[in-house]
């Protein structure tokens, strides 16, 4: 009985990550969007800290994909592009402003890790 509960909360949270994931993933795709329409038609300079952004960026993106698949996989595709844009956000705070927002992707990422570990156990 007990192992029924735990394995339906698991498959609920497993949604609930993937149905987020996905918003998380539409709105980062379009933001990518807007950011590059901006630079292509400001012609801005390109940096390493604006690089490491977009790469940022993309690795959270590509959890939100990878999210429906590999749960492990998305969780260290989403924590890692968290962290990088985390690091830049410290360090070259004029590269990216929008460390307040980086709440979400993390708490995505410990959603499809908390789904990954706790289906390991069953």
């Amino acid at each position: 009985m007990n192992d029924s509960i735990d394995k339906s909360s698991i498959r609920m949270i497993r949604w609930v990550a993937r149905i987020l994931g996905s918003l998380v993933g539409f709105v980062g795709l379009w933001g990518t969007i807007e950011g590059l329409e901006y630079n292509l038609t400001h012609r801005a300079e390109a940096t390493t800290s604006g690089y490491l952004v977009w790469a940022g960026f993309v690795l959270i993106f590509a959890g939100c994909v990878v999210g429906w698949f590999k749960e492990l996989a998305a969780s260290l595709l989403i924590l890692g592009g968290t962290a990088l844009l985390g690091a830049i956000a410290l360090l070259a705070p004029s590269a990216f402003r929008g460390a307040y927002t980086l709440s979400v992707p993390a708490l995505l990422g410990f959603l499809f890790l908390y789904v990954h570990l706790a289906g390991k156990k069953k």
